[in-house]
C-alpha cells in the first residue's frame, strides 16, 4: 500500500484496495504439511493470481469513478456527454480502456457489444470479464444509473481465449460486485467471502469501506416489479403477484410495490431493506429481459453471498448455463421468505401450487414468526424492565403501544391453522 493510501485510511477508514488485499492474502493462506503459506502472489484457488485480481478490480474502481463523475455532470455546460447516447457510448468506452490496461483480463463481454473483445498479448490476463457500463439510463436529474460485472476464471488455458471462457454458469464466479451512481457513488463488491460496500469519498477520490458485511433481511415489505404488463403474464405469475398484494409481511404489515425502472438501485435497496425484486417472463419479453451473463448472474452471486436468493421461479440463477453471452431469463431476487412465497407458484407439488397449499411453507412462516414475536417480547420487556415499570401483559401489539413505541403489526390471525 502506497503512502496515499495509507493516509486515506487513517483519515477516513478502510479503502476498498487495503480491505481487498487484507481480505484476499486470508483467503490466498493455505495449510501445507502443517505449515501455512502466505505468499500474496500464491493462488487463492485453482491458480488465481492475487496480484492480478487485485489490480483488475482496482481497474474497474478506475472505471466506476470515471464513469460516476460523467453522470454527475450529465446535461452541464462543459460535460463530455451531451445526451444519454452519448454517456452510454463513453462509459462502454471507459470500461473496455480500463480493463484492457489492467493486462489481467483475456475476454471481454460487454451489454453494449454484439460479440466478446479477445484480448491479445501483451496485454492478456488470465481473467474474462462481463460488465454493463451503465444501466438504468435516465435523463437528468433522474440518475438512477448504475453498473454491473463479474469477473470468470479462463477456461482455455492452453488455447486461444474465446466465447467459451465466459459461457460459464454464475456459480463460477471469482467476483462480483456493481455500482450505484447517484448523489454518491457506492461499489458492492464480492469475491465469495461475503459481501461488503464502498462509498467514494469525493475529497480522497477513495472508496471507503461504509457497509462491511452487508445481510440480505429474511422477510420484508416491498416488492419491485412493473404491472404494467401484469395482463400480459404468466397465470400462474398473475397469481403470485396477486399472493403478494394479499399475503402479508412477516411483521404482519401490508407490502408496497415500489418500481423506478432501474436494476441497480432496486436490488440495491433490496439487499438493505429487504423485499423481492421480479422481473418475469410476459407477452413482450417471453423469455424475460435481464442478460443472464452481465446482468443477472452478477447481481444473484451478490445476492445469495448476502443470504438471499435468486432464482427464475424454479431454478436457482447461479447454475444456469448460458447459451449464448445474450441469454434472457427470467428474475426473481431478494429475502429468503418472500422468494419461497414467489416460487411457492411455480413448483408443482403433490399438494399443488402456492404458500397456502405448501405445508411447509405454513411451517416454516409461523416459526419464524414465532422466534421474531419472543424477540419483540424480549425487547419490550428489557425495556420495561429498564424504565422501572415491569413487566407488560397482553399481546406484541399492546405492548408495543404500551412502550410508547409504534404497533410492531404481530397478530394471531396471521399464524396459519393447524
Amino acid at each position: 500500500m502506497d503512502a496515499t493510501a495509507q493516509a486515506a485510511e487513517g483519515a477516513s477508514g478502510t479503502t476498498l484496495i487495503s480491505h481487498l488485499l487484507e481480505s484476499l492474502t486470508k483467503r490466498s493462506n493455505y495449510l501445507e504439511e502443517g505449515v501455512i503459506h502466505t505468499n500474496v502472489d500464491s493462488a487463492v484457488s485453482d491458480g488465481d493470481s492475487l496480484s492480478d485480481l487485485v489490480t483488475l478490480l482496482s481497474s474497474i474502481t478506475l472505471a466506476v469513478k470515471t464513469v460516476g463523475s460523467m453522470v454527475r455532470r450529465l446535461g452541464l455546460p462543459g460535460s463530455e456527454a451531451r445526451s444519454v447516447n452519448d454517456i452510454n457510448r463513453i462509459a462502454n468506452e471507459t470500461w473496455i480502456r480500463e480493463l484492457t490496461s489492467s493486462d489481467a483480463c483475456c475476454v471481454l463481454v460487454s451489454e453494449d457489444l454484439a460479440d466478446p473483445v479477445v484480448l491479445d498479448s501483451p496485454h492478456r490476463g488470465t481473467y474474462a470479464v462481463v460488465f454493463d457500463p451503465l444501466t438504468g439510463l435516465a435523463d437528468p436529474p433522474a440518475q438512477d444509473m448504475g453498473a454491473i460485472f463479474g469477473v470468470f476464471r479462463q477456461l482455455t488455458n492452453e488455447t486461444k481465449p474465446g466465447v467459451e471462457d465466459v459461457l460459464q454458469p454464475a456459480r463460477n464466479l471469482v467476483a462480483a460486485g456493481y455500482a450505484v451512481y447517484g448523489a454518491a457513488t457506492m461499489m458492492v463488491l464480492s469475491y465469495g467471502a461475503g459481501v461488503d460496500g464502498f462509498t467514494l469519498d469525493p475529497t480522497l477520490s477513495e472508496f471507503i469501506l461504509t457497509h462491511e458485511n452487508m445481510r440480505v433481511p429474511y422477510s420484508g415489505r416491498i416488492y419491485a416489479i412493473n404491472e404494467g404488463f401484469a395482463s400480459t403474464m404468466d397465470p400462474k405469475a398473475q397469481t403470485m403477484l396477486r399472493a403478494l398484494k394479499d399475503e402479508p409481511a412477516l411483521d404482519g404489515s401490508t407490502r408496497t410495490c415500489r418500481y423506478i425502472g432501474s436494476m441497480v438501485p432496486e436490488l440495491h435497496r433490496t439487499i438493505i431493506r429487504g423485499g423481492v425484486y421480479i422481473y418475469p417472463a410476459h407477452a413482450e419479453r417471453p423469455q424475460g429481459r435481464l442478460k443472464l451473463l452481465y446482468e443477472a448472474g452478477p447481481l444473484a452471486f451478490i445476492i445469495e453471498k448476502a443470504g438471499g436468493q435468486a432464482s427464475t421461479g424454479t431454478r436457482a440463477i447461479l447454475d444456469i448455463q448460458p447459451e449464448s453471452v445474450h441469454h434472457r431469463v427470467e428474475c426473481y431476487m431478494g429475502s429468503e421468505d418472500d422468494i419461497n412465497l414467489c416460487t411457492s407458484h411455480f413448483r408443482t407439488a403433490p399438494w399443488g401450487r402456492g404458500p397456502s397449499a405448501d405445508p411447509m411453507y405454513s411451517l416454516r412462516r409461523s416459526r419464524s414468526i414465532d422466534a421474531s414475536m419472543r424477540v419483540s417480547l424480549e425487547a419490550g420487556l428489557d425495556v420495561a424492565a429498564r424504565s422501572g415499570t415491569g413487566t407488560l401483559a397482553g399481546s406484541p401489539k399492546k405492548m408495543a403501544a404500551g412502550l410508547g413505541g409504534e404497533e410492531d403489526g404481530f397478530v394471531c390471525a396471521y399464524l396459519p391453522v393447524l
